[in-house]
């Protein structure tokens, strides 16, 4: 994945101001020869160029490279309130000591909240992290939300999950196999059944697609539909269940050696790019230029590392480091 550039246009325009260092002289004299006035006017040059040289030296200690946009007066940081979903805090850890390192005066707070996109409209925190492209463009679509993605994270696998069996080839006809039921997610999942050869789906059917959709059901699969974060609990009485690997690190799951089936991420795959998390803001922040310093923080390797070490290498880090 390649890095987000618009932290690099917006923190260009921050400095631009700072870059533009200019002055202007003029010099006049009285009548006289024209070898007096040439002497004036020669001795006013090099009078003018020694200053504007003095001027120069003065101003050398902070250069361009130097200043730092994100350095507050008082040394107090500039709060940059995430809205998420999850109790885990290694990733926000990681992402404020790489802002530490850069010496930025910014604090990452993250808080758990839900109608995670409604709060984030109605200003309650300053950026949300918690969703994929998929979700996030059909959820502020149905509330009729201003959002925009600012920033990508990361990709979490959905993997068939069974405590009952140990292979693809054990699931029983008439198995009842447990799926999320919001709309993006289900879509997926019935895609990730589809790759494991458990059903087939209409032709066309993109990242909505419904268990209505399914043409061929040779095992007579049962779907059951439930709340994703509730299906690692009902993992022992089903047959199987697709699992977000988020949820199943949380219910103790590992998510590389446990699932039976597991659904291989390629970024080069355009039907995996609704999938990937994002970072989202306000429209009217979009060009923020401290949120984007936040994003450009995060796609670091020491948030890669801690994307790593929380999902145990199951999910991938959507950006370059």
């Amino acid at each position: 994945m390649k890095k987000n550039n618009l932290f690099t246009k917006a923190l260009g325009a921050v400095l631009a101001g700072a870059l533009l260092l200019g002055g202007c002289g003029s010099t006049s004299g009285s009548s006289g020869s024209a070898s007096a006035a040439s002497e004036t006017e020669s001795q006013t040059q090099v009078q003018t160029e020694t200053q504007t040289a003095s001027s120069q030296t003065a101003a050398e200690p902070e250069t361009a490279e130097e200043a730092n946009p994100f350095k507050t007066e008082d040394g107090k940081p500039i709060i940059v309130t995430i809205g998420t979903t999850s109790d885990e805090n290694r990733i926000w850890d990681a992402l404020n000591a790489e802002l530490a390192a850069r010496g930025d005066d910014i604090q990452v707070t993250w808080v758990n909240v839900q109608q995670t996109n409604q709060v984030l409209a109605d200003g309650e925190v300053d950026l949300n992290s918690f969703q994929h492209y998929a979700y996030f463009e059909a959820n502020t679509a149905d509330l009729g939300l201003d959002l925009t993605a600012i920033g990508e994270t990361l990709i979490v696998p959905l993997n068939l999950f069974s405590t009952k069996h140990a292979s693809l080839d054990e699931i029983p006809d008439g198995a009842q196999i447990a799926i999320p039921e919001d709309a993006t997610n289900q879509g997926r999942a019935l895609h990730v059944l589809e790759k494991a050869g458990l059903i087939t789906l209409a032709e066309g059917v993109g990242v909505n697609g419904t268990v209505s959709d399914i043409v061929d059901n040779p095992r007579n699969i049962k779907i059951v539909e439930l709340a994703g974060a509730e299906i690692p609990r009902a993992l022992e009485d089903v047959d199987a269940a697709i699992i977000n690997c988020g949820y199943a690190t949380d219910f103790g799951l590992d998510p590389i050696n446990d699932p039976i089936f597991k659904d291989d991420i390629d970024f080069n795959d355009p039907a995996q790019h609704p999938f990937i998390n994002i970072i989202a803001a306000r429209t009217e922040d979009k060009d923020n230029p401290i949120y984007l310093e936040v994003v450009d923080a995060y796609h670091s390797e020491g948030v890669a590392n801690a994307i790593l070490e929380v999902y145990h290498n199951a999910a991938i880090p959507a950006f370059d480091y």
